[in-house]
């Protein structure tokens, strides 16, 4: 089980009492670091015990798991076990890879992200009427920002009540003490160190130390000291689970289990890199590599810690323990050669939007340039602070308060795509799409392979009835992105503007072929229907609309028009009766 963005030091009995609860009965691990401040990645090195270079996931939303990557749920599914996985934020939805080896892999998520109550009450279900034996992941994300509490404690705490409730579950069942459970988290929260307030932009402790607790039958309680990694979590399960044939898939994880049963250090080290600074400012990637002690991380301007006399790694030593620091680097860079083929996951603008609210803008395509000559992203983490502060004011509603602050991100760096991007994606929102499209022309100025900002400067040009500059932007992002379904649905809409009725149906369908449960293109399709005067066409377009989009007015008026047409007057009543309860708007028409 995973509990994303868990910090190590908050689990605590006042915030974490079910899991302090647990950690009694168990081996806790109090140096386990994570391979990455980011969701993805990590997951897909606990999954397949590798690091990022080697699996090719490097940061959330752009790549997949390419499909030569050996998993652990696949070796356990070949050996007989049942495999279930259970998520809890669009981050990891199966297109992006983590599915392979699952008989279910539940991801339905209506937003963004679902409760841990609604997640653990789905894996009960599945883990009751499993065949033994059973696998199964289970992913929470209430810690992740946004705080839907006020609060990060706050989160930490919701979590563990629902785990209080599942652990109930578990003995219930009579599983408890027969269970291999493990509790981890892909990585934890600045909070404000270093002034980074989430994570993901540096590589210091407060995000890359983990919980990692290991409950196991004949498994002795105790603290493990030693360095351990990420990647060494499912081997090592593995092991105590006695998994026959489940061993270390690739030279970066293994088992620790003498750690577990009371061994001393197996000196191993530990990598970490992130490539959110590059991917979506286009500032410098990071990559770290620590011992028990000592902690390298290379960058424009590189640092060395010694953590066993500063662990808030406030000193930098790189320049007076060149040794150190020299070794360190030559470990890091034989990781990094390690590199293999990466995957890009296939785009999905309604994904994309999903994520945004999460606080991830996306991908800016790199602009060319080596890693040295790009800037320190410690020289950018008020820009990233500002940018990061927009994003949390624009999902609390206040479109004034995250232009503000948009604009003081601008103002400190006004040469970066994504801050441009997000720009005219805000004043979209507020409607000012003048402004929006400057700040998107922007965008594109800066980065012309941004395509997710071409199709938002479409949507805007739309907006101001430049229907012909629009379709140009849309045919253009189409080229480069050819699944991009909202942009066939947006060509369409054009299409039926001029009145061209074959082209709109046409370009409906091709958005559907894309993407078969786009209730919009649904819609359209059905009024394109009923203005043909097709209401049997319009109807079973229109109500398939309606079982996707059950709380669209719109759609429900339209199927009352389609009924009309048909001359059936008691269903047109029923449907029209429905839109007007979602949207007063639609009463008496």
């Amino acid at each position: 089980m995973t509990i994303d963005t868990l910090r190590a030091d908050h689990v605590t009995p006042r915030l974490t009492p079910a899991i302090d609860a647990l950690a009694k009965e168990a081996v806790v691990f109090d140096q386990a670091i994570t391979v990455a401040p980011l969701t993805l990645p990590a997951h897909a090195s606990l999954l397949t015990g590798a690091y990022p270079p080697r699996h090719g996931v490097r940061d959330n939303q752009i790549f997949a798991l390419p499909a030569d990557i050996a998993t652990y749920p696949s070796m356990l599914k070949e050996r007989g076990y049942a495999t279930g996985a259970f998520v809890s934020a669009v981050v990891l939805d199966h297109r992006f890879g983590l599915n392979r080896g699952f008989d279910v892999y539940d991801d339905e998520i209506a937003g963004p992200e679902r409760s841990a109550p609604e997640t653990l009450a789905r894996a009960e279900r599945w883990i009751d009427a499993a065949a033994r034996p059973f696998f199964t992941w289970i992913h929470l994300f209430e810690p992740h920002a946004p705080y839907k509490t006020g609060s990060y404690e706050g989160e930490v705490k919701a979590v563990d009540a629902a785990l209080g409730t599942f652990f109930t579950h578990l003995r219930d069942r009579r599983l408890w003490d027969d269970l291999v459970l493990s509790i981890s988290s892909d990585h934890g929260e600045s909070l404000g160190e270093h002034r980074e307030q989430t994570h993901g932009f540096f590589l210091y402790e407060a995000t890359l130390r983990i919980p990692w607790i290991l409950k196991a039958p004949a498994l002795q309680p105790r603290h493990v000291a030693h360095l351990v990694r990420i990647v060494d979590e499912l081997p090592t399960i593995g092991y105590f689970a006695h998994a026959v044939g489940l061993g270390p898939l690739n030279d970066d994880g293994m088992s620790v289990a003498p750690l577990a049963s009371g061994g001393p250090s197996m000196y191993l080290d530990a990598y970490s890199e992130t490539f959110l600074p590059r991917d979506q400012f286009g500032w410098s990637l990071l990559a770290s590599v620590r011992t028990d002690r000592l902690k390298y991380i290379e960058a424009p301007r590189p640092e060395l810690y010694d953590l066993s006399t500063d662990p808030a790694e406030a000193v930098n030593l790189v320049a007076t323990r060149s040794d150190d620091a020299n070794r360190l680097r030559r470990v890091l860079a034989a990781t990094a050669r390690q590199a293999g083929r990466t995957s890009r996951a296939q785009s999905d603008p309604a994904l994309a939007e999903k994520l945004l609210s999460l606080g991830y803008i996306g991908y800016s395509p790199a602009v060319a340039g080596s890693n040295a000559a790009l800037a320190d992203p410690k020289d950018k983490i008020d820009v990233y602070n500002f940018t990061m502060k927009a994003l949390e004011l624009s999902e609390n509603d206040d479109l004034t308060g995250a232009l503000r602050s948009v604009e003081q991100a601008e103002r400190l760096d006004p040469n970066v795509a994504q801050i441009q991007f997000l720009k005219g994606s805000l004043l979209g929102q507020a409607g000012r799409f003048d402004q929006a499209v400057a700040a998107l022309e922007r965008t594109l100025a800066l980065n012309p392979g941004y395509t997710g900002a071409r199709f938002k400067l479409a949507l805007a040009l739309l907006r101001l009835g430049r229907a012909d500059r629009a379709a140009e932007a849309l045919n253009e992002a189409v080229r480069e992105q050819p699944n991009d379904f909202r942009a066939w649905h947006n060509l369409a809409a054009i299409a039926y503007s001029r009145g061209n009725l074959d082209e709109a149906e046409r370009l409906e369908r091709k958005a559907l072929a894309i993407s078969p449960d786009y209730a919009e293109a649904w819609n359209a399709l059905g009024a394109i229907a009923i203005v043909r005067k097709r209401p049997a066409e319009a109807i079973e377009a229109l109500t398939k609309a309606t079982q996707l989009a059950p709380q669209n007015a719109q759609t429900f008026q339209n199927l009352a028009l389609a009924f009309q047409a048909a001359g059936r007057m008691q269903q047109a009543r029923a449907a029209a009766d429905r839109a007007c309860a979602l949207d007063r708007r639609f009463c008496g028409r």
